[in-house]
């Protein structure tokens, strides 16, 4: 038990009674002791892990054209890809192969020409081969989050994707 001056009287009462006994001021309430103040967290400098005019990787978070990730939702990133279509130069090819075999078959004896369907089936031919010649497979950067996958970037260069795909690995793990 602790005496101290009453707020209104002043005199000596005690910390356990109900009143004053000199002019019966209610006791005084003890104040609290302040709350510690919390110190925020040390926030991490962001680092750049790569960067191009596209794609922005650091250590806290990854941007692909425009669309920011968070890195802390992030659970996987990896590359994927995806053949070329191959049904439009085949339908070349055929449609070509179609021709030359037309050309073998003299329709009209007075009209028969078969040099003339054969440089043109041949030129079709020609045309879906090199179609074909030209087709590659797209490669994505495909990023695994709670929230599903999606590919967020495309491109048809390999070794680019795999530099992103590595430096966003890289961001993971560093982080």
């Amino acid at each position: 038990m602790a005496l101290i001056s009453c707020r209104e009287c002043g005199e000596p009462v005690s910390t356990e009674a109900a009143a004053c006994p000199h002019c019966g001021a209610p006791p005084q309430r003890r104040v609290p002791p302040p709350l510690p103040v919390k110190t925020p967290p040390v926030q991490q400098k962001e680092e750049i892990i790569y960067s191009d005019n596209m794609i922005a990787v650091t250590s806290t978070r990854v941007v692909i054209g425009g669309t920011t990730y968070a890195l802390r939702n992030i659970t996987s990133v990896k590359m994927a890809f995806s053949s070329p279509d191959f049904i439009g130069p085949v339908c070349v090819l055929l449609f070509g192969a179609f021709i030359l075999f037309l050309t073998i078959i003299p329709w009209s004896p007075q009209n028969y020409q078969p040099v003339l369907g054969a440089i043109f089936g041949g030129g079709v031919i020609a045309l879906g081969i090199m179609w074909m010649s030209k087709l590659k497979p797209k490669y994505h950067v495909d990023i695994s989050s709670a929230a599903g996958e999606i590919h967020a970037l495309t491109s048809r260069d390999q070794a680019y994707i795999q530099r992103i795909v590595q430096s966003v690995n890289e961001a993971i793990v560093g982080h």
